[in-house]
């Protein structure tokens, strides 16, 4: 399939998954800022790995385990809704994963003020 059609589907998917757990989702399971860092699907357009983040404040903690759970608990119900606004032949499967790469560059931050912080 042509390169720029599967990042535009991507996109596509991106929004969508971002504007249903924003809009739509009730789940308890599923609390806090859950960001959709990006969407990278295969090229026969079969499988798609969805990348989130989650923050949380102190009043929503929930593990992150939990959080995945209510999520893959969803899947079912977001491929529906992508399949009704992409009217794609095929709608991928969705894999949720865990981008933990906002909260590592927060640790790495917290590291480097400490040791500023301890050199003065």
């Amino acid at each position: 399939m042509n390169s720029h059609r599967v990042h535009a589907i991507e996109k596509e998917i991106t929004r969508i998954i971002g504007k249903l757990l924003s809009e739509e989702v009730k789940n308890p399971k599923v609390k806090g800022l859950i960001s959709i860092i990006k969407t990278t699907i295969s090229k026969d357009t079969k499988y798609a790995d969805v990348y989130i983040s989650v923050l949380q404040t102190d009043k929503e903690k929930q593990s992150q385990e939990v959080i995945m759970t209510g999520l893959t608990e969803l899947k079912g119900f977001l491929r529906k809704r992508i399949s009704q606004e992409l009217k794609l032949r095929i709608v991928p499967d969705l894999k949720i994963k865990l981008d933990d790469s906002i909260e590592y560059g927060v640790r790495i931050n917290t590291l480097l003020n400490n040791l500023e912080n301890s050199e003065k």
